[in-house]
């Protein structure tokens, strides 16, 4: 069969697996399908899913998404998210994505939105504005005999995974929420955030039945079906960007991507009789945007989307399983402008034919804005900054450009927008409608157009659940 998803991947063998599924972003054939007959099937059947796998690229609005799959078929390929609303029959909606105090939402009150399928206040985690806890997503599926999972490349007590499992008035309490997915039992917990694990924390999680490990080495060797619960923490506070993580030294070797995660994720629920949930968050699309930097922002939506192609392997062999690819809410604003061409820049004059030179300069990025402000170019401008936007960016300044830098905190910035064409309406979130698709069993039960709250009702349903 000429299939995108891998068919012939041994499930004995991880490894073997995780490079087939990461494989699956750069291969493409024009006969080849993403979706199998068998899932197709299973999605024109109203009926319900075993499992349910809940993709979130936190932050995304719909410039992020644009921009990272123009990147990638500017090398030949093209985004597996993308293909999939051009190939394939999924369920597409907008979503509006409020907050219960706020037209803009923050992390918590979306994904206690989903998680407990009430809108609460920016800030709180299943908590109505009364104080009243809402049972959430995990607490009902695990009544149920159902595994559940999360992972993430922030903190795993950061918000988004947070808001399906636990209740805190506040989402800085990520120590409680690290107590409260221990006394819950969630099954499966990968991401950051090694500080909020003290020793006797995480010795109380191994009495518990749990497989602790803290590096992507340990991580690869756990058994598939050993059947215990399992606590992966890669980082003391979040992963590192991509761009990062592809470049650093030594970071490869310590840190899985999402992609892997997330196979492994999937490799230890699926044994399971009664089905699972799984969570899986790129989480620092969102950082990205509130930094204002458009190379990080492309290369974690490319690590989410090759986590897709992981979750597309997994669904041809499992079409019992609901998939969900969405985000909670934009950050940034970032968007491709237009730039127009004049002889003094080397290019034909001319009405925006300068955007495509400009975008492609972002290949010469090494590095995120916040590793070079962690290793010394925060402060930087003149001379200094031009030797290091240089050296991490491939761009070269002229010396209008490196003297009028001199003394300007924001230069870096500034800089990067004005060589790329990148643009951006803020640092923060923003609140335009979003985008939601789903296939397999039960994806036909969301609408076209839907409010945030809606879906855990939904999503109860499809798992043959009462709310």
């Amino acid at each position: 069969m000429n299939s995108l998803i891998m068919s012939k991947t041994p499930s004995t063998n991880r490894r073997d697996f995780l490079r087939a599924s990461l494989a699956t972003s750069a291969v493409f054939g024009a006969e080849s399908a993403l979706i199998t007959p068998a899932t197709r099937a299973a999605e024109a059947n109203g009926g319900t899913a075993k499992n349910v796998i809940f993709m979130v690229s936190d932050g995304m609005n719909h410039g992020a998404l644009s921009l990272a799959r123009q990147f990638r078929e500017n090398s030949g390929g093209t985004t597996l998210w993308t293909r999939l609303y051009r190939e394939q029959p999924v369920v597409r909606a907008l979503v509006e994505t409020f907050s219960a105090n706020s037209c803009v939402t923050d992390s918590a009150a979306a994904a206690s939105a989903w998680g407990g399928g009430r809108r609460v206040n920016n800030g709180v985690l299943n908590v109505l504005p009364d104080g009243a806890p809402v049972e959430t997503l995990h607490q009902k599926l695990h009544a149920k005999g159902r595994k559940t999972g999360l992972v993430t490349t922030a903190t795993i007590t950061h918000a988004t995974p947070a808001g399906f499992a636990v209740n805190v008035d506040s989402r800085a309490d990520e120590a409680i929420i690290a107590e409260q997915y221990l006394e819950r039992r969630v099954d499966l917990l990968l991401g950051g955030g090694r500080k909020f694990f003290s020793e006797d924390l995480k010795k109380r999680y191994a009495e518990a039945g749990y497989a602790v490990v803290e590096s992507r080495d340990s991580l690869t060797k756990q058994p598939v079906d050993g059947g215990k619960p399992l606590l992966g923490i890669f980082n003391e506070s979040h992963l590192p960007f991509t761009i990062d993580h592809q470049n650093v030294p030594g970071l490869q070797a310590a840190i899985p991507t999402l992609a892997e995660m997330t196979g492994i994720a999937l490799d230890r629920l699926a044994p399971g009789k009664d089905g699972f949930f799984l969570m899986v968050e790129g989480a620092r699309i969102d950082h990205a945007g509130h930094a204002n930097d458009a190379a990080a922002s492309i290369h974690d939506q490319l690590a989410f989307d090759d986590a897709i192609g992981t979750v597309l392997a997994f669904v041809e062999k499992h079409p019992d399983t609901l998939v969900i690819i969405t985000t909670d809410h934009g950050c940034g604003g970032i968007q491709m402008n237009g730039v127009s061409a004049s002889l003094d820049q080397g290019i034909a004059p001319g009405l925006y034919n300068a955007s495509n030179v400009f975008f492609e300069r972002l290949r010469g990025f090494n590095r995120s804005i916040e590793w070079l402000k962690q290793n010394g170019i925060d402060g930087l401008s003149g001379p200094p900054l031009a030797a290091a936007i240089e050296k991490h960016a491939g761009l070269k300044l002229t010396p209008e450009e490196i003297k009028a830098s001199q003394g300007l905190k924001s230069a870096f910035e500034d800089v990067i927008q004005a060589h790329t064409g990148i643009g951006w309406t803020s640092g923060n979130h923003t609140g335009e409608l979003v985008e939601f698709c789903a296939f397999g069993p039960g994806s036909r039960e969301f609408p076209a157009l839907m409010r945030n709250d809606e879906a855990h009702a939904k999503l109860l349903k499809i798992l043959g659940i009462g709310a």
